[in-house]
């Protein structure tokens, strides 16, 4: 009995020693219950991809909007840029867009322009009590619309030169942004062709520039051009012209309406097109304001509200990744081109354009990284050596696991995924703001973060936050 009771208990050591052993099959480290793969080695569908060893500084002022002053009374703009700190806009282009051309900076009016409204926009001095940031367009098209040379041109070139200083006087402008005209290649320009607008507008652009110059000897602000980012090739032009107070003009100003369904205005020219418009003219002075910018619906099958949304994260990467310096989305209402605006007419809805671009304006920044697309797009930002977001744009794609291959950057852990999906998946385009929904994402041992996009419905975005090193 002795024997039999020595032996049970020595077998029962064995046993307990035996099942702390490394060797033995319920070993954690043991291959054969390493439930790891099980977990992670999630194939893709599709390959993305993003490489943290190319990074390009983001300009926090590329999240801009533009003013309307037509669309935009004055006594209703605090409430318009109480809207705009909502989707952290960066600053404000002022007056804004054509009514630039006509705007007296001493009376808040646009007297001879066809679309003036009954009542007035806001007044510079309404700007600066509710904008913390702006930018200003001085006018040309007096000028413009006479034969150079002539007594009436020498007459409009003086009266354009008080006009510039009006404006960059009442508005206080200091280390901001001043813009030399809006569109001119659009303008009538006295029935001129396009080369005669081009010649016209540098000339009245170098009488500008060495005006301010001598008036604003020590000013801080930046002084642009403006150009048509589809020609490059003409801002060789207008340096070549550009005689007079060339290196007084610090860049470029360029309105780049854009889309996937375009031969003139395609994304995949954009990059280029921008460093190309700026360099063309000054290498060495080459600041980038994008002072006009959308998903326009005629290059874009008609993207509207949570379609277009789709497009943005796309287009704020190539604006990152070319260098620009600041930017200015139009339209703010939503009623000048319906389905692209940030806002309805009382303030009171952000549509899908708006929110992206306030999630953009939040966590885009920091660096903005190499990707590649395929399909579904890719915009990635290294916020800090250890934190990187990635959005994902489903667009109009089937369902599908898209795998995102990451370069450069050892993941640790994914901190969260965030997806915003249509009102209704049924009707996307339909004039309502996008849902926010938590979401999950899969890494797997590849380094490769895998999420499926579009299960539900059509144009999804997700937005992955990674942490590591």
């Amino acid at each position: 009995m002795f024997l039999k009771t020595k032996y049970l208990i020595i077998l029962g050591l064995i046993t307990i020693f035996s099942s702390c052993s490394t060797n033995d099959f319920t070993d954690p480290n043991d291959a054969r219950y390493d439930d790891l793969d099980d977990i992670v080695n999630v194939p893709s569908d599709v390959s993305l991809s993003v490489d943290a060893t190319d990074a390009v500084d983001i300009n926090s002022e590329l999240f801009g909007i533009n003013n309307d002053w037509r669309q935009i009374p004055d006594n209703t703009f605090p409430n318009f840029t109480n809207t705009l700190e909502n989707i952290n806009y960066q600053l404000v282009r002022y007056p804004g867009g054509w009514e630039s051309e006509f705007y007296d900076w001493e009376n808040n009016t646009t007297p001879g322009w066809d679309n003036t409204p009954s009542t007035p926009g806001a007044s510079v001095e309404t700007l600066k009590n509710n904008a913390n940031n702006y930018s200003i367009v001085i006018p040309t098209t007096v000028a413009m619309d006479r034969s150079m040379g002539s007594a009436q041109w020498n007459a409009a070139i003086e009266a354009l030169k008080l006009e510039a200083n009006d404006a960059i006087t009442n508005s206080n402008i200091g280390d901001g942004i001043v813009e030399i005209g809006n569109e001119w290649w659009l303008q009538y320009a006295g029935g001129s062709d396009r080369a005669g607008k081009l010649t016209k507008y540098v000339n009245v652009a170098m009488e500008l520039a060495e005006y301010i110059e001598e008036e604003f000897p020590d000013h801080t602000f930046k002084l642009l051009i403006n150009g048509d980012y589809t020609h490059p090739e003409e801002f060789t032009t207008m340096k070549n012209l550009f005689v007079n107070a060339y290196d007084v003009i610090d860049g470029v100003a360029l309105h780049t309406y854009v889309g996937y369904d375009s031969d003139t205005h395609n994304m995949a020219d954009l990059e280029q097109r921008i460093t190309d418009c700026a360099n063309n003219f000054n290498p060495n002075n080459n600041f980038i304001y994008l002072s006009e910018w959308m998903p326009s619906r005629l290059y874009n099958d008609y993207a509207l509200y949570m379609e277009a949304a789709n497009i943005i994260p796309d287009i704020i990467q190539i604006y990152a990744r070319a260098g620009a310096n600041a930017g200015a989305y139009w339209p703010p209402i939503n009623s000048s081109v319906p389905g692209l605006g940030i806002t309805n007419w009382n303030y009171s809805k952000v549509f899908p354009v708006g929110q992206i671009i306030g999630d953009l304006s939040e966590s885009f920044r920091g660096k903005a990284l190499k990707t590649a697309s395929n399909g579904f797009h890719l915009a990635a930002a290294l916020q800090d050596n250890e934190t990187m977001v990635l959005y994902v744009t489903g667009g109009d794609q089937n369902s599908a696991d898209v795998g995102i291959s990451v370069e450069g950057f050892d993941i640790q852990s994914i901190e969260s995924v965030t997806r915003f999906v249509p009102a209704d998946y049924s009707e996307t385009s339909i004039a309502e703001p996008y849902v926010t929904e938590t979401s999950e994402a899969t890494l797997n041992s590849s380094n490769e973060v895998v999420v499926e996009v579009n299960k539900e419905g059509k144009y999804q975005i997700y937005k992955i936050v990674l942490k590591g090193n």
